[in-house]
């Protein structure tokens, strides 16, 4: 029997992007089942069984289930050989994880909003313009508070980068992506952790294919 692990998810998907930076700079070898989420696949009867709320990504390795990307991220983090995306001390700890927490709970669906007004509208529920500002104000602000935890460290959580950085990087590539991301550059210094984000090898190296994902329409 194998013992690679099997990623479930689809590439273009934000969290299935953010475990995927995290294999990548973690050096292992995997296997994805990609589940579209715009089609609907993951809410199938056959991957229910494997995520009983029909979610991607879900990692599966070892005869062991594990759901919700944060989990996913820190079990590759420390099962697996290969530098550590965990920082080694209590106050470097906290601020990833308040970063990843911050992100979960106010970051993420705004992001998915914002890019589904442009690329999935109907996914989405046809939100107005005045819904998009609404949205991007409300990531200026997490952003705002995500800079203000780097402090003066080249990363969110240290001189390193960490799970943080991963958890919310495919965010600001998809806003970039979309053309939304002129008020987070206004940020200081969004700017230039974004550029140090971008050029990690692990990023570069697992950039969805867009070609053909969003919605045809007209």
């Amino acid at each position: 029997m194998s013992n690679k692990p099997v990623l479930y998810g689809y590439s273009p998907s934000s969290y299935v992007f953010s475990v995927r930076i995290l294999l990548a700079g973690k050096g292992v070898d995997y296997d994805q089942v990609p589940l579209d989420v715009i089609a609907g696949e993951p809410r199938s009867a056959e991957h229910r069984r494997l995520h009983p709320f029909g979610k991607v990504p879900v990692l599966v390795h070892d005869g062991l289930r594990v759901l919700e990307t944060s989990a996913i991220m820190r079990y590759i983090n420390d099962a697996f050989g290969g530098a550590s995306f965990i920082p080694d001390n209590p106050r470097d700890r906290a601020r990833m994880d308040m970063a990843m927490g911050l992100h979960e709970s106010y970051g993420y669906a705004s992001m998915a909003r914002v890019v589904g007004y442009h690329r999935f509208p109907t996914f989405v529920g046809h939100p107005s313009r005045e819904d998009v500002e609404g949205e991007l104000e409300s990531l200026h602000t997490l952003f705002a508070e995500l800079m203000h935890l780097r402090g003066r460290s080249p990363y969110i959580a240290g001189d390193l980068p960490s799970l943080a950085d991963f958890f919310v990087a495919p965010a600001c590539f998809y806003l970039e992506e979309v053309g939304e991301m002129g008020r987070l550059l206004d940020l200081p210094g969004f700017a230039e952790w974004w550029a140090r984000v971008n050029a990690l090898p692990e990023y570069q190296a697992v950039l969805p294919d867009l070609s053909q994902w969003g919605e045809q329409v007209g």
